[in-house]
This record gives C-alpha cells, structure tokens and sequence, in this order.
C-alpha cells in the first residue's frame, strides 16, 4: 500500500498594488512574483516537462488573484523589474573594489533576472493563468479562500462570514472559470460550524492544524467507535460534518521547516535574507552561521546552495516515507502526510525553496512507495472517519491572540459595529452602491492589518490601511442610511478590485453540491 504525501501552498498578499510604494506597499507585490511565484511556476512546469509524476495544492486568495489580474498589473510589475536591472548593473561598479565571488555573483543575478522577466513574459505577465494552465495539467489544485483573509473566527456573525467566504468562491470561479472545491481557512482558522457554511458554496475540504482536533467530548461522533487520539489525527481527513473534510497538518513535516532552531532554511549554506547591498537591495551574503553579525556574514555561493536544497529535500522525502512506513507498521495503512507552509517562504525568504520542493517531488517519484498528489486524490481513495474540530487557528498557542490582543480588540470593535450596520441593511441593499459597501467592507476585514500591528513588521502602514477602508465603509453606510456621500471623507475613490463581485448575486442562495 503506497502513502499519499499532500503538499499545500497557501499563497496571499493583502490588497497593495497601487497603496504606496518602498517600504510597505506595491513592492511587496513584485518581490513575491519575482522571488516565489516565477520560479516555483518554473520547477512545476520543468516537473511536467520532465514527466515527473506528483501534484500538490496551492492555494491563490481572491484579494491576490484581483491583484494579479489588475490590467495595470503587467506593466507595473516590468516597468520594476528595469529598475531592478538597472540596479544590478550599477552594482558591478558599486562591487568593483570587492571579490571576484561577488562579481561572479552579481553576473549570475543578471542572468537569473533576465530569465525571470524572460518567463513573465512567456506568461503573457498571467501569474493566475499559468497556475490554472497546472491544474489544466494535473500538477496542481488550486484552491481558494475568503475573499480578503478575513480571519472568520472573530468575525460577529455568521451572514458576514458567509459573505467572505461567497465572494472568495465567486472570483475563484470569475477568473478561473470553474467552481472550486477546496478552500483554505485564513490562518487556519477554524470556528465550529463554519463548515456549514463551506457546504453552502460546494467546498469538500479545508486545512486546519492537527491540534485542533477534539479528542476530549464525551459524546462519540456519528459512526466513531472509540475516541480519535492526538496520534491519530494528522493521518486521514477527517468528516466534521456536512460531509465536508478537514485536513489536519503533520507536525514533523511543519517542525522540520519551520523550525527556528533545526528547520531547513538556517542552514549557513544558504542565502541570507536580511543582509542587503546599499542601492539594489540584493543579497550577496549566505547565512553563514546565525549568531555572527551581519557585517561577517561570508560570501553566497549559488551552486552549494542548490546542492544542500537537494540534500534536505532527500531528508525530508525519506522523512516522510519512515512516517508512512512507521503509520503501516502500526495500523497496517500507511495514511496521508499532509505539509502545509505559506508560498511566499519559497523563495522569497527561502531562496533556495523552489528547487527545495521540485527535488522533493522528484525524490518521492522514484521512491514508489509514497506518492504526492492533491486533496481530491485521497478524498476519492478513502471513506474518512468522522470527528470534531475545536476553536483554533495556527497562530501563536493555536489561538486568535496574533489578531485579537490590546494593539488590536479596538479594530475588532470597529469592525463588528460596521459587520452590523450592513447586515442590518442587507435586504434593502442593492446596486451600485450595495457593491461598493460590499467592497469596501470586506478590505477593511482582512486579517492582514491587525497581523501587521500584532507582528511590528509594518505597524503604521496596517493602521493606515485599516482606517482608510474603514472611512470609507462609514461614509457609504451612511448613504445607504440615506445621508449625502462625503467624498472627501471617504479618501475620494473606491477600490479598483472585485468590480465583478455584485452583492445581490451573493446574497443568493448557494447551489448544495
């Protein structure tokens, strides 16, 4: 019996592209494409090309795919990328006095630069299409999300929640012209009873971390025997009623990534990411080792980076095929190995994580006896046994302190008085304006904007960001409640994304699947 290894890539940005410019805004945007998305779409399409059997999931949220799809995007990105250039050239006078190693270095960037825009290029600059063009293939399942990365479990009611989750669904099916049955819970999420809510919009299956399983009620689930252990829960979806299925995350496969102390990326061979060249930004230096100062940081040596990537990706292939063996030996399946991470480590953070993950695909193909593929592949495969899920997330603790803490319960408060003035008005909400409430109030209830207060890492540009929808969600409630729109008020201009999203149609009710 082969084990089934599902690898699942949740990939969000929140709403920048044209919201300021270095260091917090559009330029998030076009590092991500250049440092994740293009390679990670070129392994997968080198993977096809090779014949290389395996797929995983990648989750794209509704608020990226706008971002992507924006007609200003393409140009936006290539007039960035010739900056970019510009700069690495400038370097190769700014190094002159340096090493023949950074010199070498510079001229590997450039090359892998102009392949890059070379590969956008070949795209058409369609970042979604080519992900859509995998799934085409078989390669991938891309799955969708709510509509912003609303963080559902401290949302104040459930008609919101359903919206998020509607309208996440109704773009995925605008841009990819068809209906998904996967979703990603933003920050996994998980408030009993949401799944009820996944059901109405045709959703089979979502992620959660192998905590949030309840192995504690005393009330056996419908069709259990004996109560689920915390042993058991990682190893095959599981039906938490409504027939939708959790996936619950491996925590050796999480542990041995994302972990600070033992996890792949320190490694001193790799590129480190925090130590950048005056003028271009780029990164010259390896990791070296973690406790020296950055002004001792060693030269990057692209070749022995790609060659350790190579090594860890035959340690965590053979880590996962002991998993399995080890599962076999004790209940005679070898079960499911499910590895959840966010794209953008890949790459971005990683810089040797895109080739990390095509040797693993490939380690796995040759091994026969564990076979990466998608979600709906075990959903086929196997009936799964019913269990419950507790109120958790894969924040800090497993729960919502990340985004509910004293930085932030003041936003919550804003967000839920809002969540009920729309509600209220929802029966008699309709056109143009409707459309543009509906905007508006699902950009001010991205998870993002307490995550950048809680975290530090933008703590001003979350606050602004917050506050400029939220003026804006105000001013249009209170023409919906019949006073004059304030344009002034509400920072003149509505939001260029989700203009196929139309309220009435959300309102509907969803087709039962």
């Amino acid at each position: 019996m082969s084990g089934r290894f599902v690898l699942v890539l949740h990939s969000h940005l929140p709403y920048v592209l044209g919201k300021g410019r270095w260091p917090f805004g559009e330029e998030w945007l076009h590092e991500i494409v250049l440092d994740t998305y293009l390679p990670l779409l070129e392994e997968l399409q080198t993977l096809d090309h090779d014949g290389v059997a395996g797929s995983i999931a990648v989750g794209l949220t509704p608020i990226l795919m706008e971002q992507l799809k924006s007609p200003d995007y393409a140009a936006s990105f290539r007039a960035w990328a010739s900056m970019k250039q510009a700069e690495l050239l400038l370097d190769t006078s700014r190094i002159g006095n340096m090493s023949s190693e950074a010199r070498s270095l510079n001229a590997y960037y450039r090359s892998e630069l102009d392949r890059r825009i070379q590969g956008f290029n070949a795209i058409d600059g369609d970042i979604v299409a080519a992900f859509a063009a995998l799934q085409t293939t078989g390669r991938l399942a891309v799955l969708t999300s709510c509509a912003t990365h609303g963080y559902l479990p401290l949302f104040s009611n459930d008609e919101s929640r359903r919206l998020q989750i509607r309208a996440g669904v109704a773009t995925y099916e605008h841009w990819l012209g068809q209906k998904p049955t996967g979703f990603w819970l933003p920050e996994c999420g998980y408030l009993p009873g949401v799944e009820r809510l996944l059901k109405e919009s045709g959703l089979r299956y979502f992620f959660a971390d192998a905590s949030a399983l309840d192995t504690t009620t005393q009330e056996l689930p419908s069709g259990y025997a004996l109560l689920p252990t915390n042993e058991d829960a990682p190893w095959t979806p599981w039906d938490i009623g409504s027939g939708v299925a959790a996936f619950l995350r491996n925590p050796a496969t999480s542990e041995q990534v994302w972990s600070r102390d033992r996890g792949y990326p320190g490694d001193g061979v790799y590129r480190e990411f925090h130590r950048r060249a005056e003028g271009s930004g780029w990164q010259y230096w390896r990791i070296t080792d973690k406790h020296i100062d950055m002004s001792d940081k060693q030269w990057y040596e692209p070749e022995a980076g790609q060659e350790r990537a190579r090594e860890h990706a035959r340690h965590f292939a053979g880590l996962v095929q002991d998993l399995c063996a080890r599962r076999e030996e004790t209940t005679g399946d070898p079960g499911i190995v499910v590895a959840a991470y966010d794209t953008e480590l890949f790459g971005h953070w990683w810089y040797e994580g895109p080739g990390w993950i095509s040797a693993v695909l490939r380690d796995l193909a040759g091994s026969g006896s564990v076979s990466a593929c998608a979600p709906e592949t075990v959903l086929q495969e196997r009936a799964f046994p019913a269990g419950r899920l507790r109120e958790s997330s894969w924040g800090a603790g497993g729960g919502h302190e990340t985004w509910m803490n004293s930085e932030t319960s003041w936003m919550w408060d804003v967000i839920h008085e809002d969540q009920r003035r729309f509600t209220r008005l929802l029966p008699s909400l309709s056109g143009e304006v409707g459309d543009m409430i509906l905007r508006e109030i699902l950009l001010e209830e991205s998870s993002d904007w307490p995550f950048l207060i809680t975290t530090g890492q933008a703590r001003s540009y979350g606050m602004s960001r917050f506050l400029e929808h939220h003026r804006k969600v105000r001013a249009l409630l209170a023409v919906a409640e019949g006073q004059p729109y304030n344009a002034v008020e509400s920072d003149n201009q509505p939001d260029a994304v989700f203009a196929h999203l139309h309220l009435q149609n959300l309102r509907r009710p969803a087709c039962q699947n």
